[in-house]
């Protein structure tokens, strides 16, 4: 069975890129899966690694996953699994081996703009999902990212092979989205950039409202929306020296080839 595994941090437009691929409708889809660990892996406690194929069986005999299954679930499993992993520190593994058949995608965002979209997320994620460790999530928050733009950059190897997609220019760069749709072997789906995902309730800045023809200027801006106490916390992101050279780095990275095709 061809499985893809869809590694991004909340706020990073997951759903959006998932349903451009189209896997979400032309393989089983499971999104954001291991909820119950994932808030307490990211702050820093333990968890004990799965070996993939011994929890798939348990997970899919859910009474949720049942009728899934039941539903689609047995035809859509004969193409393919695909399945999301929302701020998942790669650093520390998940599944002990991964599946043979496996593809890691790696979805990065500009910090600047999905850290602007997680703390203005619900009165905050950092508070939603952090509670009275809402510091401590914070700050992992930003290790996460940076240790995302190493795997990214290719400074370390922990999602072997995987293809790396950069949220922002993704969204603009038609060129950008067909490279990594061939380099997937996947049809995507165009359409869904001009749809709202309802997963996680849209937009953190404006839920379910239509996109407008602004929408791309806006979604590439949301650190300039920010009001109040929102930008005091939103200093510490742009006040990390580390985190803003990796930036620039990824920056580098991600645009050289369209500097290359400008040129030629």
């Amino acid at each position: 069975m061809q499985i893809w595994a869809f590694h991004g941090m909340r706020r990073s437009g997951n759903h959006v890129v998932l349903n451009w691929t189209g896997l979400t409708n032309s393989a089983f889809f499971l999104n954001d899966i291991l909820q119950r660990e994932q808030v307490p892996a990211l702050l820093g406690d333990p968890f004990g690694t799965k070996a993939f194929w011994h929890w798939f069986p348990r997970f899919c005999a859910r009474r949720q996953q049942r009728r899934m299954l039941r539903e689609t679930g047995w035809k859509l499993m004969a193409r393919g699994l695909c399945i999301s992993l929302e701020d998942w520190p790669i650093d520390r593994p998940i599944f002990t081996p991964w599946p043979r058949r496996c593809r890691h995608i790696l979805l990065l965002r500009d910090p600047l703009n999905m850290f602007a979209s997680r703390i203005r997320m619900k009165g905050g994620m950092h508070l939603l999902y952090g509670g009275e460790r809402a510091d401590t999530y914070f700050q992992n928050s930003i290790a996460l990212w940076k240790m995302h733009a190493r795997e990214f950059l290719g400074e370390t190897d922990r999602l072997h092979g995987h293809v790396g997609i950069y949220y922002d220019r993704w969204v603009v760069d038609p060129d950008y989205r067909a490279e990594i749709a061939a380099s997937l072997c996947l049809v995507p789906d165009e359409g869904a950039l001009n749809r709202v995902a309802a997963e996680g309730g849209g937009s953190s800045f404006e839920g379910m409202s239509p996109l407008g023809e602004d929408a791309i200027a806006r979604r590439l801006s949301r650190h300039d929306q920010l009001e109040g106490e929102e930008k005091q916390l939103f200093a510490r992101v742009t006040a990390d020296g580390e985190l803003m050279r990796l930036r620039e780095r990824v920056l580098g990275r991600v645009y050289a080839s369209v500097q290359c095709r400008q040129v030629a």
